[in-house]
């Protein structure tokens, strides 16, 4: 055989093999909706087809009826909700939704939870069961949110032929009675699930396990979170020694400084030091509040331009510090994000009218920051941390947040100026090429608008039974991230202390638990360095497909010779 001809036939056969590596993944579920008139609602059901290709991770939407921008953004975030749960790298795949309905439009993020669990079903490889039906937001946390129009729902779901529907937890008592009297004979169980996890369980059967046994932490991470924490307090002492005699004891900043005080010392009883030290952190303000109120102005003044020149200082070098771990670069960001916070809060005020306060709370940042730099260096697997990745997860993050604010402005206008106010900080940090600070602020603007998502829907009876929900996701992500051998010092730190206000605090505990969801796996923006030695799996894939033609090429070479030498 030439030369020639063997190169005919390898080219062929890989050719045919190709295909292979690009077949497609299918999947269906039905959606219930509601429909509204002058004179009541009316429920109906849709169909949501998907294609999952191999690709870039691009997300396409294809309805009919029109869907309206809070399903396609719903859409968008439970394809991202199924990635995580799935720990899988969509980014190499693209995602093909399609929209069946009756309805004049398709709209409302009702159908975010059915979303998901198709996503999933598709991506594992699931059969769902098609006698099953759900309705509920998809919220962070995997938490199943509560919907409108649940008893024309329900009603549609019997009339329908389907024999259980999923509702979420929190969704208040539906109409039983109302509901029997609309179907007569017709009959269909109605389970309350609360998350994604629980939904899955009863549409296919599988029970995915949850992570068992508790987070152990690393004596590392014990023993610097100690130190930060008796630092600060010791502050807190020497403040209330530098209290003179006669001072008033009944003051309201001296009261709350030795109720936080009091409250840091419970929390260093059982070990929660970062809980310890943001208590102390917020007596010091308080003490600082009574220190400086008696001095002058030309006092005032002279402490103001120190903190700023220890500031700069301070910035100067952690700026000149390689990242090479996750932990240097959630260090990183907590230290500059609160020098800039501290240089911030005298920058926009009159020097020669400076607060007690503002002058209190700059000062004490700025030492918070100086003692959390203690945490450069940790041990840890060398991430790709140059400014590209740094960038595109900026951009990432950035994206993200942006969806989930104008899901909320959407229902709730003008309700996510937080989320904004921080969202705006994150577009000046990338304009300014401070890429890991703008990590931060877009995941805490992200985080914010979770709140307001969360908290839709719910009483405040059921607010604690929320908190839980969310703090156990937060276990399971962490311990995910332990089986990747990582530690997330932001994520950790602010799960230890929601839990630590769950009780006092519970609407504060909301939102620290929302921050530590938000910040415990950042890992996934940065890729491994010995992961990506080759490029990408698309070199892994080249050479499946070389070796295969190569292979075949041969075999058919030596058919081909076995057959002319029996001729």
């Amino acid at each position: 055989m030439s030369f020639e001809k063997f190169l005919k036939i390898f080219f062929l056969l890989t050719l045919i093999f190709t295909p292979l590596q690009v077949s497609a993944a299918n999947g269906h579920i039905k959606l219930l909706s509601v429909s509204s008139n002058s004179e009541k609602e009316t429920g109906g059901t849709a169909d949501l087809f998907l294609e999952v290709k191999s690709g870039s991770g691009r997300i396409f939407i294809d309805s009919f009826p029109l869907t309206k921008l809070d399903t396609q953004i719903s859409t968008r975030f439970s394809n991202q909700v199924a990635c995580e749960f799935l720990n899988e790298d969509c980014s190499k795949y693209d995602f093909f939704y399609t929209i069946r309905a009756n309805s004049a439009i398709v709209g409302g993020p009702s159908a975010g939870s059915a979303i998901t669990i198709l996503t999933i079903a598709v991506l594992d490889d699931l059969k769902l069961d098609e006698k099953t039906v759900i309705t509920g937001t998809i919220n962070s946390g995997e938490v199943i949110g509560v919907v409108g129009g649940i008893n024309e729902k329900i009603i549609t779901a019997a009339r329908q032929g389907f024999e259980k529907v999923l509702i979420p937890k929190w969704q208040l008592s539906f109409n039983e009675s109302l509901i029997k009297k609309e179907l007569g004979n017709k009959s269909i169980t109605v389970v309350k699930i609360s998350n994604i996890r629980d939904a899955l369980f009863h549409f296919t059967g599988k029970n995915y396990d949850s992570r068992t046994g508790s987070i152990i932490l690393s004596e590392k991470y014990l023993n610097r979170m100690k130190s930060v924490s008796e630092k600060l307090c010791e502050r807190t002492v020497l403040m209330q020694q530098n209290i003179p005699a006669d001072f008033n004891k009944y003051d309201a900043f001296y009261k709350n400084a030795t109720s936080f005080y009091k409250r840091a010392l419970e929390s260093e009883k059982v070990m929660d030091y970062y809980s310890k030290a943001s208590l102390c952190f917020s007596a010091n303000i308080k003490l600082q509040n009574v220190l400086l109120s008696n001095k002058t102005v030309e006092e005032k003044k002279h402490l103001a331009n120190q903190n700023i020149d220890f500031i700069r200082e301070l910035n100067f070098e952690i700026e000149k510090k390689e990242l090479l771990t996750l932990s240097d670069l959630e260090t990183f960001m907590i230290v500059k994000e609160r020098l800039v916070e501290a240089e911030d809060f005298l920058r926009n005020s009159n020097l020669n009218n400076l607060s007690a306060y503002t002058l209190g709370y700059s000062i004490e940042r700025a030492y918070s920051a100086y003692f959390w730099s203690d945490f450069f260096g940790l041990k840890g697997e060398i991430l790709s941390l140059d400014d590209e990745h740094l960038k595109n997860g900026c951009l990432k993050k950035i994206s993200e947040a942006e969806e989930r604010i104008n899901y909320i402005d959407l229902y709730l206008p003008g309700i996510s100026s937080s989320a904004q106010k921080e969202l705006n900080y994150a577009y000046n940090d990338y304009y300014n090429e401070d890429f890991e600070l703008c990590i931060f602020k877009a995941s805490k603007a992200k985080a914010e608008a979770n709140i307001m998502m969360t908290a839709m829907g719910i009483t405040l009876e059921q607010l604690d039974s929320m908190i839980e929900e969310k703090l156990s996701a937060i276990e399971q992500i962490i311990l995910k991230e332990f089986d990747k051998d990582f530690f997330p010092i932001i994520g950790y730190s602010y799960y230890e202390y929601s839990k630590t206000l769950k009780e006092e605090d519970p609407g504060l505990s909301l939102m620290f638990s929302e921050y530590a969801l938000e910040l415990s796996n950042l890992d996934v923006y940065f890729p491994s360095e010995k992961k990506n030695i080759f490029g990408s799996n698309f070199f892994w894939l080249f050479c499946y497909e070389i070796l295969i033609g190569f292979l075949l090429t041969i075999i058919i070479i030596l058919i081909s010779l076995l057959f002319k030498k029996q001729k």
